[in-house]
């Protein structure tokens, strides 16, 4: 009798155990079974909507558009360059990286673009202090207000003259003139000659695009903190405006730029005033380009300018350059010294290997003062 009673009770819980078991299977495989009928109806619903596009477009109407993912909303281009210099006056040579910029564009409604910049600028002509920095280069937001008004607010790039304003990544020598960039610290080069821009061609505020409508020029209306990418420091504020006219041979334009820095070290306060005039006239096969600036830095008077001559034959990916440059940086109380001119002649041959990559080799042949600034330098720029 109790064997009896013992089998019964062991075949009731095989059988508990089996109907729970049967039930965990039953609830799996319709699990798995939605699953396929929901990858089923998705490719359905695919196939239903290419066959309504492939009919809209036998019948001549326009398909209607795929939903907008919100990545496709973000786009990211970029560049850097690598290049290899040597120094005749010291003899010194080297590689190094002298930029990389990533940009990250959103664009969330027809209205407004957002930009992002992460670069890594250096070292440039101040080889001596390895001024080699990583920072955010732009952030900023441009807000169309009307179809030609546009509102830029954030941290974004100059728009003085051309080779201020322009990217690096488009510019053929490989640096900008030294009325713009600066000199300073060039190996055994004395004096330091600073730039209009001598801390790089962005600053942080307001501008106000309009954009032209046939034959108007451009108008940019900005108003800056004018530390660059420094925080203010004071409440001083600079004013800027610029006429840009675009034509189909090239452009030309004025800039003008009224306000002062002040320096973070000692809290001085320097004026910086600027005015500039540019042409450009787009190889064909013969191009030239030219920039003059007279203006007051560090309590000096400034006059720089250049000239740029190109020659790039038809259907020929290489183009030939020779540049000009001088600039009279007048240090008060004493000036009119031969040691603040800088006079530099640049020649040079720029080719394109394809749309991502070009390779530039450029002799230059400079004084700054008394002192000999001979440089080689060859480049590979990568565009993605």
């Amino acid at each position: 009798m109790a064997r009896t009673l013992a089998a019964v009770v062991v075949l009731a819980a095989l059988v508990c155990v089996s109907g729970a078991w049967a039930q965990q299977q039953t609830a799996q495989q319709i699990d798995a079974k939605l699953k396929q009928l929901d990858s089923k109806i998705e490719e359905l619903n695919q196939l239903k909507a290419d066959l309504e596009a492939l009919k809209a477009s036998l019948e001549g109407k326009p398909a209607a558009p795929a939903k907008a993912k919100w990545y496709d909303k973000i786009t990211w281009n970029g560049y850097f360059q690598t290049r290899y210099r040597w120094l005749r006056n010291s003899r010194n040579d080297d590689f190094f990286l002298r930029r990389m910029y990533i940009n990250l564009i959103a664009k969330p409604n027809p209205r407004t673009t957002a930009v992002v910049t992460y670069a890594r600028i250096g070292p440039g002509w101040n080889t001596v202090a390895n001024d080699t920095n990583t920072d955010w280069a732009n952030i900023f937001v441009d807000y169309k207000m009307t179809p030609q008004w546009v509102v830029r607010l954030g941290q974004g790039p100059t728009w003085f003259g051309i080779e201020d304003a322009q990217s690096s990544s488009r510019r053929i020598p490989l640096e900008r003139a030294s009325v713009f960039e600066g000199t300073g610290g060039v190996p055994g080069v004395i004096p330091n000659h600073f730039g209009l821009y001598f801390q790089g061609p962005w600053e942080r505020g307001i501008w106000f695009i309009r954009n032209p409508k046939k034959n108007e020029p451009q108008i940019i209306l900005g108003l800056n903190n004018g530390q660059f990418r420094g925080l203010e420091i004071d409440t001083t504020k600079n004013f800027s405006a610029h006429l840009k006219w675009q034509r189909p041979w090239g452009r030309w334009g004025v800039s003008w730029l009224d306000g002062q820095w002040t320096n973070s070290a000692n809290g001085m306060q320097t004026p910086r005033d600027a005015l500039g005039f540019n042409f450009r006239y787009e190889p064909d096969p013969v191009g030239f380009q030219a920039e003059y600036m007279t203006g007051r830095q560090f309590g000096s008077d400034v006059d720089g300018w250049y000239c740029q001559l190109e020659i790039q034959p038809r259907n020929h990916a290489g183009r030939v350059f020779f540049k000009y440059e001088n600039q009279d940086f007048d240090i008060e109380p004493t000036p009119d010294l031969a040691c603040e001119d800088y006079e530099a002649w640049h020649i040079g041959y720029a080719y394109q290997l394809d749309k991502n990559n070009r390779l530039t080799l450029q002799y230059t042949d400079a004084e700054a003062g008394n002192a000999d600034a001979d440089e080689v330098g060859f480049q590979w720029q990568l565009g993605f």
